[in-house]
């Protein structure tokens, strides 16, 4: 028999027991519609973490953390939060960056700002006030391509200039046109006693004594600094809340201004005179209030530094040789690996949903041909008595039996493909509103499509050689005298 033959065959065996043949269709098209929902929004995922780190050229970046184990904390690329010494003492400082810089195949390097602790910030003429979520990096430099929905970068002059975030644009009610923030200004709140050195802010000079009601007083006051708005930050995969500001504006902001008291003794002598064995000529200690600026990011140093490497194929290497250095080190592809990690653990999860599924749609498959077995035996004896082979039979039924696999996996590819278009009209409608960092969710490339196909297929063929062996046993003379 031709192919066309076995086709034809299969399909008006099929026809002529439509209700079975349909539920048994209905459950294959569950099946394969799990599994390619799930394969489809994994495969989008992943493509749009790595789009969006390729938009930022962040395969070529290393970031390096004073903490040689806090590397792999997972808490993003640009890593603001993790400032000061670890347990060995160590800072990231300026000659930090110039070492590491000097590193081969390092072309540029950027300090990320740590340490900047503002208590709230808002839009100006706003009383919604959110989280100041503050990175400042050096913008003179050619570390990475910040992606901005609306306006420009920083340049090395903007002292007081921010590019806020999509958290920021959503939260203010400008997701869906965030050029309408620019210009504007945002309100950055610090409290407590220590007024940053920006703007001839001075804290109002203590009372004479311990006076503890002035301090805590001073410890309340908000004190506000405002920044033009010059940029909205495009929504980020792993932090669309973070704003950015210029480093040597933050530097600033982390200078504090504070009123100290200064003895005209020195330590030694004033330990001398409280112990009674101060020998010298009698002096007074009494000392008074002085101005005195406090350099926080020298004492803290930068919470991580960003190296720009000069390809891609030099990733490892640098990150090794920064490794050895005992500084803690991340890279893009090592988020990259951890995202997919996660999502093969969330694809395992639907694939086994989808997998007993299919598993009923090949249980329903069996019944359905070992049904037309038993009712077909007399057909069977006819064929048989006419020359056909046992290999004839056999493919008689496999064959009906992949058709079915194969047309439930069509309907479940066109019922994916349609909920995966809605699904990509709403998320490209809503992507800004809902905070998305991706305007599709779902994507159907060739092989996914293919790979379906034959997956339902194979499914179904192999559900219906138990059936067709069996049938194609079946002797002639009792197969025609069947009734």
């Amino acid at each position: 028999m031709r192919f066309l033959d076995y086709f034809r065959s299969a399909f008006k065996n099929l026809v002529r027991h439509k209700v079975r043949t349909f539920l048994t269709i209905v459950a294959i098209t569950i099946g394969s519609l799990s599994i390619i929902l799930m394969v489809s929004l994994l495969v989008t995922i992943r493509q749009s973490v790595q789009d969006f780190f390729a938009s930022m050229d962040a395969f070529t970046l290393v970031t390096v953390t004073p903490d040689p184990n806090a590397a792999d904390s997972g808490s993003g690329l640009i890593r603001g939060d993790t400032g000061g010494s670890d347990e060995s003492g160590k800072i990231l400082d300026d000659t930090t960056v110039a070492t590491l810089k000097a590193l081969p195949h390092v072309a540029d390097a950027t300090p990320i700002g740590s340490g900047l602790w503002i208590k709230n910030m808002k839009l100006e003429g706003q009383d919604k006030k959110m989280w100041a979520n503050l990175i400042s990096y050096d913008p003179e430099t050619k570390v990475f391509n910040m992606p901005l929905a609306a306006g420009r970068n920083l340049t090395g002059e903007d002292m007081d200039k921010i590019i806020v975030s999509t958290e920021f644009a959503k939260t203010y009610g400008s997701s869906g046109n965030p050029e309408n923030l620019l210009g504007k200004n945002v309100v950055l709140m610090f409290q407590g006693g220590d007024i940053p050195d920006w703007g001839g802010l001075t804290p109002e000079k203590p009372l004479e004594g311990d006076d503890k009601a002035y301090w805590e007083e001073q410890q309340k006051k908000i004190i506000e600094i405002n920044a033009e708005i010059v940029g909205v930050a495009k929504s980020s995969t792993f932090d669309s809340s973070q704003n950015y500001i210029n480093i040597a504006w933050a530097r600033k902001l982390m200078t504090h201004v504070r009123w100290e008291w200064q003895s005209s003794c020195s330590q030694e002598e004033q330990q001398a005179m409280k112990d009674k064995t101060y020998r010298g000529p009698e002096k007074d200690c009494s000392g008074t209030q002085v101005l005195v600026k406090n350099d926080d990011s020298a004492k803290n140093g930068y919470g991580s530094i960003i190296l720009k490497t000069d390809d891609t194929s030099n990733i490892k290497g640098v990150s090794d040789a920064i490794s050895k250095l005992g500084y803690g080190v991340s890279t893009a592809q090592d988020m990259l690996d951890e995202t997919n990690n996660m999502l093969m653990a969330i694809g395992a999860v639907f694939g086994a949903i989808g997998g007993i599924s299919l598993f009923v749609a090949a249980i329903g498959i069996i019944n359905t041909m070992v049904m037309a077995g038993y009712e077909r035996i007399r057909e069977i004896g006819v064929m048989r008595a006419c020359g056909a082979t046992r290999k004839t039979i056999r493919r008689l039924f496999t064959f009906e039996a992949a058709l079915l696999g194969f047309i439930g996996g069509v309907f479940g590819l066109a019922l994916s493909y349609g909920i995966g278009k809605a699904a990509n009209i709403i998320a490209d409608k809503y992507a800004s509103s809902i905070d998305l960092p991706f305007d599709k969710v779902a994507s159907f490339p060739w092989w996914l499509i293919v790979g379906v196909l034959a997956f339902t297929t194979v499914i179904g063929l192999l559900s219906g050689l138990g059936p067709a062996v069996r049938s194609s046993r079946l002797n002639p003379v009792d197969a025609l005298r069947y009734e």
